[in-house]
C-alpha cells in the first residue's frame, strides 16, 4: 500500500547563496533520477553506488523513486532550469527489518552542487524525518577512497562509530535527539 509523501516542502539557501527547493520523492521522480544520474561523474557513481555504472536502467529508477514513507524515506533536492525540474540530490533511508530504530542511508550530491552544503542539509532534512518515525541510528556503507565524507563524519559534527575493513566501511551515525 502507497502512503501519501508527506507535506516536506522547503526553500533551502546553500553556503555559495543559490537556492533549492526540498521535498520528499515520489513515483514519477524516475526519470529525473535517471538523469541526475546522467550528470554524475564516474568517481561520484563510484562513491555512491560502490560499483560503476554508466546508467540508472528506469526499472531501477523506479525502484529508487517509489519509497512507503514509513520504513523508507527519500529527500531529493530540486531545482528549475529552463522549465524543467532537476534533481540535484537524494538522501535516502531503508529501515532494517533485523534491527529497530537502524536504517541504511545512502546521500548522492551532482558534482557541480558538491561542497555548497546540499550533503549536510540532506542528511539534517531526512535525520529530522527518521527521528519522527523512530529511527535513531544511520548505517552507511562508505568507500575508503571516499575521503569527503569520512572526514566529515569524522570531524565531530555527529556522534559516529565507524569500522572499515577491505576497501568499504560501515559507519554508524548516532542521530541526536530533539
Amino acid at each position: 500500500m502507497l502512503i501519501e509523501p508527506p507535506n516536506i516542502h522547503e526553500t533551502i539557501r546553500l553556503n555559495d547563496g543559490s537556492t533549492i527547493e526540498l521535498r520528499a520523492i515520489h513515483p514519477d521522480d524516475a526519470p529525473r533520477l535517471q538523469a541526475l544520474h546522467a550528470r554524475l561523474s564516474p568517481e561520484s557513481i563510484y562513491l555512491r553506488f560502490l560499483t560503476f555504472s554508466s546508467e540508472l536502467p528506469i526499472d531501477k529508477a523506479r525502484a529508487l523513486a517509489t519509497v512507503d514513507y514509513q520504513t523508507q524515506m527519500a529527500v531529493v533536492a530540486t531545482t528549475n532550469h529552463a522549465r524543467e525540474e532537476l534533481i540535484l540530490g537524494v538522501a535516502r533511508y531503508t529501515a532494517s527489518e533485523q534491527e529497530p530504530g537502524v536504517a541504511e542511508i545512502a546521500i548522492v550530491v551532482e558534482d557541480q552542487y558538491q561542497n555548497r552544503g546540499l550533503g549536510t542539509i540532506l542528511f539534517m532534512k531526512l535525520g529530522a524525518y527518521a527521528r519522527t518515525h523512530n529511527i535513531h541510528t544511520f548505517v552507511a556503507m562508505v568507500s575508503a577512497e571516499n575521503a569527503k565524507i569520512l572526514r566529515y563524519v569524522h570531524s565531530g559534527r555527529l556522534p559516529v562509530e565507524s569500522e572499515t575493513w577491505l576497501g568499504a566501511g560501515e559507519i554508524l551515525v548516532k542521530l541526536k535527539t530533539g
